[in-house]
This record gives structure tokens, sequence and C-alpha cells, in this order.
């Protein structure tokens, strides 16, 4: 869903942040993207229909650029995570503490959407949705305070307008807009349950249209965050802190990135994200060993390597003093890939 190089720009700034920053992993990735790009929509565009996929702003993401005839639309369906088991009832203290669960449903927005990037973790819980008609986040999160410090990822004027109070279902909320061409970006905010809160960002004509629609997402189930690989060689006290996947209608693309990111207690974390890469996309063999792969690095603080059909990152620069190069080798080493990429039921 999100533009390869503003994506991986704004990846490495954040994990530089805080410290000085080096341009030497962002000129490399730059480059890397680049290539991996003129290979993939130079096999794509031949014999194909080309359909250009517009930019999202947010977490990362790799969209293709184009789509052949060969490449049929897949049912919305495709764009859901698989279900997992739940009483049909949102407990707040449960809502991104698990970054395996997200205990929501959406099933009102994805109809006309072509990319779905999910989020589960560190207290919040969020998808996105992109397609040619329209573009819209929810997020559910145990306080205010986490819903007021997101970064917005749906683009406007910056002006937003003042807040009126409004009734999503039976709850009470507000809502706001910001001016955004011959469409308003409409904030609605309410709390679906006592110590929860949810908002829907969304382009719509009338404050009630954005309203109606936020009045469609449901909190009698749960899905699983499900991404094509595990990691099986965690560091003592490491834990999984957050899991975001990003799927297409497209049956090319219905895994487009999925991303773990591992941490400790002391503030520590360790993002690994994969992606498909490229068929003769193996110039990422490296010198290092990481388990059974070979790595290589990428700039000061970032780790690489191709197991097929995926290109695998493990960015070591987070908060705290981070993971040391030989903890991210170890955690690359227990990287195992899903058998079927094309099936997230079997993740």
């Amino acid at each position: 869903m999100f533009s390869d190089l503003d994506e991986q720009l704004a990846t490495t700034l954040k994990h530089q942040a805080g410290g000085d920053i080096d341009p030497t992993p962002i000129v490399q990735q730059a480059r890397h993207r680049g290539r991996r790009l003129r290979l993939r929509r130079r096999g794509l565009i031949v014999g194909g229909l080309a359909a250009t996929c517009v930019a999202l702003t947010s977490v990362v993401l790799a969209i293709p650029g184009v789509r052949s005839t060969d490449d049929p639309i897949m049912p919305a369906a495709a764009l859901m995570l698989p279900e997992a088991q739940s009483d049909g009832t949102v407990r707040p203290e449960e809502v991104g503490a698990d970054a395996a669960t997200v205990h929501f449903s959406t099933d009102a927005l994805v109809n006309d959407a072509t990319f779905a990037s999910w989020r589960t973790g560190r207290g919040i819980e969020s998808v996105e949705f992109r397609g040619p008609s329209g573009h819209a986040r929810f997020v559910l999160a145990r306080t205010e305070v986490l819903l007021d410090g997101l970064q917005q990822t749906l683009s406007s004027q910056g002006r937003p307008q003042g807040r009126t109070e409004v009734r999503v279902g039976d709850r009470s909320g507000v809502a706001w807009f910001d001016p955004s061409g011959d469409r308003k970006l409409w904030f609605v905010r309410w709390q679906p349950a006592n110590e929860l809160w949810a908002q829907l960002d969304i382009y719509a004509t009338t404050r009630d249209e954005a309203v109606g629609t936020a009045s469609r997402v449901r909190f009698d189930g749960a899905h699983r965050c499900v991404v094509p690989f595990r990691l099986e060689s965690l560091p003592p006290d490491g834990r999984l802190l957050e899991c975001s996947v990003t799927l297409g209608r497209s049956a090319r693309d219905s895994f487009v990135e999925g991303s773990l990111v591992v941490g400790d207690a002391s503030g520590r974390w360790l993002t690994v994200r994969a992606q498909l890469a490229p068929i003769s996309d193996d110039a990422r063999r490296g010198d290092l060993v990481a388990g059974p792969y070979r790595a290589r690095r990428q700039g000061r603080d970032v780790l690489e390597m191709v197991v097929k059909p995926c290109y695998v990152e493990a960015f070591r620069k987070g908060r705290g003093n981070g993971y040391t190069e030989a903890e991210g080798l170890a955690i690359l080493g227990g990287y195992r890939p899903a058998r079927d990429l094309e099936r997230p039921e079997s993740w």
C-alpha cells in the first residue's frame, strides 16, 4: 500500500531517530529498490495492461505499479485476516496486548479496496485500506492518548475543523474534518466499550456518510495477524511485540509484505520484514552467517538476506541500545518461511 521509496526512506529515518543520520543506508536502499522495481515492472508490462497504483504513506510497503491481464482480481475477502477463536467480547486489556490478534472486523470497508495493511501490538490495533475509489484507516486503542499520538497517514490540507458530537451506533462520539479536494477527510472517534477508544479516518462527502461507515465496524469477533514466516531463535527475554501484514486482491500480489517486531523488557526492539523478491535478486547474498542463510550488511544497522521467494531485512536500530549484530544474525537464523504464500490461513 505504500510507495516503495517513500516508505523505505521513512523506515530508515525512523530507525535512525534520536541519533546522527547516516545517509549510507538511505542511498543504498533507494538504489536497491529502484533496481528491483525496474526489473519487476519490465516483466509485468510485457503483454500486460498497465494500471498505476496510488501511493499510501504509513508503515511500509512495496506495491507493484502495474497489473497484467493475466493477474485476476481476488474477492474482497482476500484482504481479511484468518478468523481467531473468540467469545464475541472485546476486552480493553487485550487490545494491542497480543501481537497475534486483532479484535475487530471491518468488512464494510473492503468492498472496493485493493490493498489492506493490518497491524497489532503495543496497545494499538489498526487496518488501512486503499483502492481506486477510496482510502480509510481504522484504529482501536486502549487509551485516547494513543490515538492522539498517531501519525496521520491520509493526505489533507492540515486544517482540521471544529469537533461536533455524533452517535456511532448506540455510543456517543465526536467527528471533525479536514478539507481535501472535492471530498473531506473525516475523523470519527468514539468509545465502542468503556476504557476502549476507536477512530475511523475516511474520505467522505458528508459527516453522516463517515459516521455511518464507522457504525458498521464490528467488535464481536477476532482475527489472527499472520505473516508467512516464523522466528524461532529469539534472544533471552525476547518476545513478539508487534505484527503487521499487507495483503492484496491481485492473485500475483496476494502477499505484499509482513513484519514482526521483537523486543524485551529493557525497551530494545528489532524489526524483521519480508517481502517478495524478484527472481533474479541474488545480489544480496553476503559473507555473514545467519543460521542456514547467508546475510550481508546494508549500512550500519540493517542486515539483509534472500530466502526464496522473499527478501528479508532485520532493522537493528530501535529504542534503547538496540540489538547487536550478533543478536540480529541469530534472530535471522531462526527465520522459517511458510510453504504457501498464497494461503494466509496456513501461516
